[in-house]
């Protein structure tokens, strides 16, 4: 992860996800995502969300360990900021 002037900058791979909160909350978007170069993007609404995790209960595991990584990799930022 790098910082820019418009926040955090991540370098993700193939296959990843972002925007995965809006899944589970009714809340509005809470990041805006850049691409740096060309890029495929395949929109889920929360109906066909709920029908792949009945149909395959690890899709939901896989999206919740992205989402446990990114909350341990915030903790460490906030303690980093703390002992600044």
């Amino acid at each position: 992860m790098e910082k820019s002037s418009l926040g955090k900058v991540y370098h993700d791979g193939e296959g990843d996800i972002f925007e995965e909160m809006a899944l589970f909350e009714w809340e509005n978007r809470s990041a805006t995502v850049r691409a740096l170069g060309p890029v495929r993007a395949l929109t889920v609404d929360k109906m066909l969300f709920l029908r792949k995790v009945h149909e395959d209960p690890s899709v939901a595991f896989r999206i919740l360990q992205k989402m446990s990584y990114r909350i341990r990799e915030l903790d460490a930022e906030v303690l980093r900021m703390k002992t600044e």
